[in-house]
Formats: C-alpha cells, structure tokens, sequence
C-alpha cells in the first residue's frame, strides 16, 4: 500500500487514518496499522494529527442522515479548498464513513481553520525525496521539487495572483479573463507574469529562473526591471542579476525525476544529494574535486547510490545518520 504524506492535512484527509482513528471500519483501521509500521518515518506526523484531534474531539451527539450528508460536504470542500488529495467516495458504499465524518468534522474543519486562518492563505510543500504537482485555485499548475514549500495568498478573480516560494519548483501559468498578474516572490527578486511556464530556484542564498515558455518580467530587490525571453536564465548573486543560457534539459531534470550530472564535482553533488533527501554526506579525503557525469534517478536514494558505486570509482558506505563516499582506490 502505497501513502505519502507531506501534511498535517494530507494525513487527517486519509481514509485509513479516519477509519483507525474513529474505529468506525476495521478492514480500514488494519490497512492503516499495517502502513505505519511499514512506514515508521511517519510516526512523529501522525502523532501530532492524533493529539491535535484528541485536544479538540467534539462530545458525540446523535446525528441525522441529513446532516451527515452535509457534514460530508462541507468537509469535501474544505479538503479541496486546501489542496489537499480526495478520495472521492460514493455516499452508499461509504456510509460508515460519513458516519464518522459525522464525529469529526467539526475536528477536521477546525485543524484546517487553524492551518489556514489570520492571513487566510493557502500552504503547501513537499518533504525530502519528494516531488509533486499541484493545481492552484486560479487554475495554474505548480510542482515542487523535495523539500520545498509555496504560500499563496487568497485570490478572486480582478485582483494580482501572488506566491512566495522557498525551494524549487516549475510553474505553469494559466491566463485569467482579466490578464492579472501572476507573482512569484523570492529572496532576491520577484517574478511577474500573467501566462507563462518557468522554473524557479529560492534556496540556500541561490536564486534564479529558466524561462521555458512565453515572456516573464524579473524584479530585483533593488527595483531593476530585467525582461526575459524563452531560454533565458537569469541567476542573483548578492543582489546583482546576470542573464546566461542553461541547458534547459539539465535545469528541468529534476521534473522528470532525474538529475543530470555534466563534470559535475562530487562536493557540488554532494550539496545536491543532502538538500534533495534530508540526509548528510560525508566525503572522504579525494573525493570532493573528483567529477560525475551522466543522468542519475532523483526518486529513490537507495538507487542513486547504487548507481554511483556502479561507476566503480567511489565506495559508498551507508551509516545510521549519514552517508559516506570514499575513493574505491
């Protein structure tokens, strides 16, 4: 069974959750005792969730099929709303479950409330190692490369569209009727578009855009104005822009579940291979200035090592908090 959670919400919003969480189906509430211990990596998530829907767990009342109906609804909504991924289940074959979401959805609704109230703005991310697609409420589509987040605030229709990025991700921005604006902030700069595909990179002190389709305005911290065509990257270094080109293959790899390794140097990869998984690596003396080449898999880090052991010049020694590569001299 296969479940990846990067959310307080993705896990409240899972039907095995709410099934062992309310007891209200046990095929469910075994499906989900099994995952966990499969997944231990989880256990810190899934006991917060657990606490916060303890703390605020409603005193149970009778409740019609009327309301049930509703309840279900509004909690659909919310999940929605929330981006948050929905199963979406048929009323009769799922009545035990609205039976629980009569229980709860006074709990859920009120920890999605919490996540998402004061400036009433729309959060989500991805963890370590991983990679995924969103559809944002004005109908733009956003992916985000592993350890990643995007806030974007509330929008309507006749106002600016505006997101604040820290990682990595690729947009892909859908024209309104209005031709509002679409911003993406970062440290160094903003973005400005109205319909357009680029990718974008805020993290660690680096910043920079590859413009893959359509035309996008860059505004630097200091007020400079820097209008791109398809193909361009434009990098900030200490606030001043230079305007390159990149292998477009190579910056977009990473959409493909790829990385792409040109001479690359092992400390360079080394940095790559810790913030894309979350895990520290520890080069051995005559490592670091040794270079890598080829395309290597990004989805699964058992696998990347293997690949890189394959090459027969590095030796790759797993321990319980770290990752080393040695010489295989």
């Amino acid at each position: 069974m296969h479940k990846v959670f990067s959310s307080f919400e993705e896990v409240a919003a899972d039907v095995d959750f709410q099934a062992w969480f309310t007891g209200s189906d046990k095929e469910g509430a075994a499906r989900w005792q099994l995952w966990m211990a499969e997944n231990p990596q989880y256990k810190a998530l899934i006991e917060e969730v657990v606490h916060y829907l303890n703390t605020i767990r409603p005193v149970e009342k009778p409740v019609s099929v009327k309301q049930t109906e509703q309840a279900h609804d509004r909690l659909m909504q919310s999940l929605t709303d929330n981006a948050a991924p929905v199963v979406n289940m048929r009323r009769g074959k799922f009545r035990w479950w609205l039976s629980a979401a009569a229980v709860v959805v006074l709990v859920l609704g009120g920890m999605l409330l919490w996540k998402t109230s004061g400036d009433e703005r729309l959060k989500i991310g991805t963890a370590y190692g991983q990679v995924k697609q969103y559809n944002l409420p004005d109908g733009s589509e956003v992916m985000l490369n592993a350890n990643s987040k995007l806030v974007m605030q509330k929008w309507k229709e006749g106002i600016d569209r505006e997101v604040w990025i820290e990682g990595e991700a690729f947009f892909h921005v859908k024209k309104t009727s209005t031709k509002n604006r679409f911003i993406v902030h970062a440290q160094q700069m903003d973005i400005i578009v109205t319909g357009t595909q680029f990718n974008v990179v805020n993290r660690d002190g680096e910043s920079n855009v590859l413009l893959k389709e359509g035309s996008v305005t860059v505004k630097t911290a200091d007020g400079r104005l820097i209008k791109m065509v398809p193909g361009d990257y434009v990098t900030i270094s200490n606030s001043l822009p230079k305007i390159e080109t990149a292998p477009e293959e190579k910056v977009l790899a990473w959409t493909q579940a790829k990385l792409v390794f040109e001479n690359t140097p092992m400390q360079e990869a080394q940095r790559i291979i810790s913030r894309h998984y979350g895990v520290k690596v520890t080069l051995k003396e005559g490592v670091a200035q040794k270079t890598i080449s080829g395309t290597l898999p990004n989805d699964n880090l058992e696998v990347l090592l293997k690949a890189l052991e394959a090459t027969a010049d590095f030796r790759i020694e797993k321990r319980e908090d770290e990752i080393v590569i040695s010489d295989s001299e």
